[in-house]
């Protein structure tokens, strides 16, 4: 059985970005991280770096992922800005990862399908649970919770079904087509 590693990012005193209504950043993760894991366990063995509202370093987060010795790693974040008119949803991966690249671009492509938001893109960055982990790896970036209508969006059951969806769907690609 394959393993996946499902990273809900910040948590405990860590709350992320915070929307001007109060959402946390940090709660909106865990509960996308939470449906994702639930739309996987029937066909593959599901690590989470936390199931909780608890803080786990981001060192922690990367022994977690390689110690479970799962297939792929994916991170689950809202986006924040300055520009409350920044929107969109965008997927990182680690700059020398082909593999990550196939399962960011998976994610990003099933994320704009089914939500119809702003596709900002694939990127590369040397995020530390990127290079950190050991398999293929992807954070994904939900939407802005600094922009009103994309916080709303985000604490919005459906949407966050939608995207719960659309990673399932990147992550079964990926492995489908043999990454």
């Amino acid at each position: 059985m394959k393993r996946i590693c499902l990273d809900p990012g910040h948590g405990g005193e860590d709350p992320g970005a915070v929307g001007r209504s109060g959402l946390k950043e940090k709660d909106i993760n865990l509960q996308v991280a939470l449906k994702v894991a639930e739309q996987l366990i029937e066909k593959y063995a599901v690590n989470m770096t936390r199931v909780d509202d608890e803080y786990v370093s981001l060192s922690k987060r990367c022994e977690i992922a390689n110690q479970s010795k799962s297939q792929l790693f994916v991170s689950i974040h809202c986006n924040a800005a300055e520009n409350t008119g920044a929107n969109g949803i965008e997927t990182y991966h680690y700059y020398a990862s082909d593999r990550g690249r196939h399962l960011a671009r998976g994610i990003q492509w099933g994320l704009i399908a089914l939500t119809d938001r702003k596709d900002r893109g694939v990127k590369e960055a040397g995020f530390q649970v990127l290079r950190g982990t050991v398999m293929p790896a992807a954070l994904v970036e939900l939407g802005f919770i600094s922009n009103d209508e994309e916080e709303k969006l985000l604490q919005n059951e459906e949407y966050q079904v939608a995207c719960a969806k659309s990673i399932v769907r990147g992550i079964e690609e990926f492995f489908d087509r043999g990454y």
